[in-house]
Order: structure tokens, then sequence, then C-alpha cells
């Protein structure tokens, strides 16, 4: 007698043929849950967009198609939409409208951009008093004013007689050069 092929694998290993095995019995109302639950990770803006960052225009892509048992088929991206990526398939030129979750970005052609560093913070050390400084405001209109005082971790500007003092962060503030 020979021995089940499902002893061979780890017990917690699951394949794909065993899943939908398990999904074959369940009940209808289990798997309308599921198909929710799935819809909305699929359609979540963080997902979509960690796709979409590595996809450019003319880029080689594998991707799932109706099928889930077959194999990725091979395509180029042509088009970035806000929820799908328009791909051309190599082998019969026709056009998919595709969701990113259905797209396997090859790693040779995806471009690897490294985070670029955040400027450095200004500092304390880099005003004086009598220094013209900008910033922004709570309210997101720009101020203009003058450093009267330098604190520890806050700079006191004068703005202007009406718009009063204001203290902000040394990393907020924007060196103003008169020409």
């Amino acid at each position: 007698m020979r021995a089940p092929t499902v002893a061979a694998r780890p017990s917690n290993a699951f394949t794909f043929m065993d899943l939908l095995d398990s999904l074959r019995q369940a009940p209808s109302a289990e798997l309308y849950r599921l198909y929710l639950a799935i819809g909305k990770m699929l359609d979540d803006p963080g997902r979509i967009l960690e796709v979409r960052q590595r996809l450019h225009l003319g880029m080689a892509v594998s991707y799932i198609a109706d099928n889930p048992l077959a194999q990725p088929l091979r395509g180029t991206v042509v088009e970035l939409r806000q929820a799908q990526a328009i791909v051309q398939d190599n082998a019969s030129r026709r056009r998919w409208a595709l969701p990113y979750a259905a797209i396997v970005p090859d790693s040779a052609s995806a471009p690897i951009h490294p985070e670029p560093a955040p400027p450095p913070r200004a500092q304390r050390e880099e005003f004086f008093v009598g220094d013209t400084v900008g910033f922004t405001d709570k309210h997101l209109s720009e101020r203009i004013g003058i450093i009267v005082r330098l604190n520890a971790k806050t700079a006191s500007i004068a703005v202007t007689d009406s718009e009063g003092h204001w203290r902000v962060s040394y990393g907020l503030l924007r060196r103003i050069v008169d020409l």
C-alpha cells in the first residue's frame, strides 16, 4: 500500500488544491463572507499603491488570468489607472484591464528606487536673534517674521504688529535671505 502524499509535506503546509477542496465543502454563506473580506483586502489603497509603485509603462509582468490553476501569463504594462492596470498579453496581443492584485511584477525589470533621505531638520545653532525666517502656520498660511528670542526647543517670532508673536519649532523654520 502506498503512503499518502500528504504525509510527505509538513503538517501545516497547505497547497492551493487543498484550499480549493476545503472551500468546495464550505457553506455558501461562509464563502460569501470570505468573498467580501478578500474583496475589501484587495481594494485596500495601501495594497494597490504597493504594487502600483513597482510598475511603470512598458514593464514586463506576469499576471493571473481567469483560470486560477493555470500558470501566470506574460504581458506588458501599457497604462496605469487608479484601481487597474492595462496589460497587453504577449501571446495574443489583447489588452486586459487587471486589478493590481492580479499582477506579479518581474523582479528583474522592477526598478529599485531607494527612499530618499529626508532633508535634515534645522537646528537651534543655525539661527540668531534678528534673523528673518519663514514658516507655515497651523492654518497652512505662509508667515514671515523676525526672531526675537531663542528658546530651548522653539524660536519666538515677531510676525507683524497685527499678527503678534509665534513660537515655532526650529525644524519648521526656513531662513529668508533678503537681497
